[in-house]
Parts: structure tokens; C-alpha cells; sequence
């Protein structure tokens, strides 16, 4: 457990730092969200899976090839637990929806991997079916200044029945979140 935490901490340090800012530097980085989420919320199906997760996300400049979609922005993702159970890398678009110039809501879709168990699961530690799921999320927030804001945040990795079974992992939380 240990071991994941630090590795948690190194992917999220470096995630803001050297990267992130070279990223926006170049254009290429649009905002950079953190947070930390209730791992395994029981959302139609009971929870099962223990303890918080740390969140990581970097959204990107939407690419003129986008714009005749909404502009979505390409996002890259992750969860980590922080009681050894199911982290995932999560990637796909996200679309946001400006209420007014303070509140705001994302609407996120694609795919992520996680490193638990395929197949078997424990009374604690779900097998989710398949290595490659689906991953959808949703947020509503509110910006505190133009470059920070607050969110709460809802996702959901499943493989949509296409594996043996599909139990699924809900987390939801609070993040934080900066725009370049």
C-alpha cells in the first residue's frame, strides 16, 4: 500500500510540474484538475472496494479537427486508490457546458485500463471482467477566480457487459482544478 501511494504521489507531482508546464508552454495543455474521490460508491451496484482515491487529470487544447463536434478537449486521467484496491488510467474527450461565466459542467467519454483482478473477485477487491473498460464521467463546478475552480466530480469504469461479468467501480468526489 505504501508502494501505491508513493507511486500516486510521483505520478501527480510529476503530472503538475515539469510536464504539465512545458505542455502549456506550448500551447497543447488547456488545464490540469486534482482531486480526491469515495472509491466504489454503491451506485447500482453494492460497493465493495474500500477507501478514497487521489485523482489526477490533464485536459488538452481541443484541436481545430474537433470543432465541428462541440470541441471537445482530449483528457488523460487517473485514479489511484489509495487502500491497494483497483486504480485506473483513464483516457478520451470532454465536453464542458458554460452556464454562465462562473458555473460550469464536463461531460467525459472514452476508455481506461486498471491493475486489479480481470475474473475473480475477493469480498473486497472487485474483478471487473475485462483489462480495458469504458470510462464516463460527469462535473459540475464553479471558477473561483478565471484560472482556478472547484468541481465536484462523478465517474464509472465498466466493461458494458462485454466481458464475463460487469460489476463496474462509481467513485465521486471533489477537485481541483487550473486553467493554463
Amino acid at each position: 500500500m505504501k508502494t501505491r501511494i508513493l507511486a500516486c504521489a510521483a505520478l501527480l507531482s510529476g503530472m503538475a510540474i515539469s510536464p504539465a508546464a512545458q505542455a502549456a508552454a506550448l500551447g497543447i495543455l488547456d488545464e490540469t484538475r486534482f482531486g480526491v474521490l469515495a472509491h466504489d460508491i454503491p451506485f447500482g451496484d453494492p460497493k465493495r472496494e474500500p477507501g478514497l482515491d487521489i485523482n489526477g487529470e490533464l485536459l488538452f487544447v481541443s484541436p481545430d479537427l474537433f470543432q465541428f463536434f462541440w470541441a471537445p478537449r482530449p483528457t488523460l486521467g487517473a485514479n489511484v486508490s489509495t487502500a491497494g484496491k483497483n486504480s485506473s488510467v483513464y483516457f478520451g474527450l470532454t465536453w464542458e457546458a458554460n452556464f454562465t461565466s462562473l458555473f460550469f459542467a464536463d461531460l467525459g467519454l472514452g476508455g481506461a485500463v486498471h491493475d486489479g483482478p480481470d475474473n475473480s473477485s475477493t469480498s473486497d477487491h472487485k474483478g471487473l471482467g475485462t483489462r480495458l473498460l469504458f470510462h464516463e464521467s460527469l462535473s459540475a463546478g464553479f471558477r473561483i477566480t478565471p484560472t482556478w475552480n472547484v468541481s465536484a466530480y462523478l465517474d464509472h469504469i465498466s466493461n458494458a457487459n462485454l466481458g464475463n461479468h460487469n460489476p463496474g467501480i462509481t467513485n465521486a468526489g471533489l477537485r481541483l482544478g487550473y486553467v493554463f
